[in-house]
């Protein structure tokens, strides 16, 4: 009796009882952008933590990790305990190009947990201001008519303006002389600057605004709502063209579930505050959302397309 009147107390008391379980987070989040500072990558994973923040209860620490097209970072982060404490906010390159673009890669396909799809970016085919080029078919007849003359800017080999160009030049019969940059920021200088012919990117919305380049059409699958005046490569003729840009935050693999959810749900809610959609549209970075099952398939899916434009390109990293 005496045995279990001590026990009963020692329950009530909560001396030997196994402590309870904190719940996730408990401290900071990393979040790894596998790019420096300016870029959208950094842009947008900054627009979004504050709110992201505020659902979570605990601050986001970015960390920016640049180098080797975004893999390096990414790299590290796959080594990272897989605790939902680091995150890799992705993108297209890192996830979709450079398992074909890199013959070695510090991370594995299967590295990595999708969280969530955060954007769906149609990249804008710009020209410099005083460009003969009145829209697609302008340009594409001049390059028709002198092969391997007319220029175009990427931010480097293999990324996603590098591709969109490629699918561009594959699908209407034409060559042009593609002139690499490192990052979309010199690229940008000299397109406006009437040096090189053409960019497609990602980053040319706040250009075309202020004037200082010149929009053709858009790359995706439809009309983008931040220039709907811009018709798609598609419409402008070149049957079956269809190029999106993205990004996405993923996790080591093997993060627990239960913060897979609330990482997916504290973004979720991040992309539909007003604040972040309206600064998002500025910036022409259509906001995405979904679940992390979406997104895994999804990501499936672009390695699948993005096979064939690398090895068209010519574009290898060894």
């Amino acid at each position: 009796m005496m045995k279990r009147t001590l026990l009963a107390l020692l329950a009530v008391a909560g001396i030997g009882a196994a402590p309870a379980r904190a719940e996730w987070p408990e401290r900071p989040v990393t979040v790894v952008v596998p790019y420096p500072p300016g870029g959208n990558n950094d842009i947008l994973a900054r627009l979004l933590a504050p709110v992201v923040e505020r659902n979570l209860g605990q601050p986001l620490v970015i960390d920016n990790r640049g180098g080797g097209g975004g893999t390096i970072g990414a790299g590290m982060a796959s080594r990272a305990d897989a605790d939902g404490y680091t995150l890799l906010f992705a993108d297209i390159g890192v996830l979709a190009i450079a398992p074909h673009l890199f013959a070695r890669l510090p991370y594995r396909n299967d590295s990595f947990t999708p969280v969530i799809r955060l954007t769906e970016v149609s990249l804008l085919v710009g020209v410099p201001p005083r460009s003969p080029y009145q829209d697609i078919a302008g340009l594409l007849a001049a390059a028709r008519a002198r092969p391997g003359q007319l220029t175009f800017a990427t931010p480097g080999n293999g990324t996603a303006g590098h591709l969109a160009t490629q699918m561009l030049m594959s699908l209407s019969g034409t060559q042009m002389v593609h002139v690499p940059y490192r990052g979309s920021g010199p690229a940008q200088i000299d397109l406006l600057a009437g040096t090189v012919d053409l960019l497609i990117d990602g980053t040319l919305l706040p250009a075309v605004t202020q004037g200082t380049a010149r929009a053709l059409a858009v790359t995706g699958p439809s009309r983008s709502p931040f220039t709907p005046d811009l018709p798609t490569v598609a419409e402008a003729g070149v049957t079956n063209y269809n190029f999106l840009s993205w990004h996405g935050v993923v996790a080591p693999r093997g993060t627990p579930e239960a913060a897979i959810q609330r990482l997916n749900n504290a973004y979720n809610a991040a992309i539909a505050d007003p604040a972040v959609q309206d600064r998002a549209r500025q910036l022409g970075l259509p906001l995405k959302g979904g679940s992390a099952a979406e997104f895994a398939a999804f990501i499936e899916s672009e390695r699948a397309k993005m096979g064939p434009l690398v090895q068209a390109s010519g574009a290898r990293v060894e």
